[in-house]
């Protein structure tokens, strides 16, 4: 598909960024919930297999320390694996 590992982390990821909407200020706020993935397994947190794995790759693992550590970067990098996602199309079955 020719997704690389930056796009791929930046798409699993996006699950994990939870948006809600203010009624009172009329606006989005968005944050991430990946801190809490790194900081291991808590009852009160879904985990997806597909979370797990992300931390069993190295590669993987250091693009979500990173976009623990800095929300622009995963912003910047989901907008660019969103848009090549979208230019790929799909294939008839």
């Amino acid at each position: 598909m020719d997704l690389s590992d930056t796009n791929i982390v930046a798409l699993s990821g996006a699950h994990t960024l939870v948006c809600i909407y203010i009624y009172h200020y009329k606006t989005f706020v968005c944050f991430f919930v990946t801190r809490e993935l790194l900081s291991g397994e808590k009852e009160s947190l879904l985990q997806l297999v597909s979370d797990k794995a992300l931390l069993d790759d190295l590669v993987f693992r250091l693009l979500v320390e990173k976009y623990s550590a800095d929300e622009e970067a995963f912003f910047v990098d989901y907008a660019e694996a969103h848009l090549k996602l979208s230019e790929l199309g799909f294939a008839d079955a």
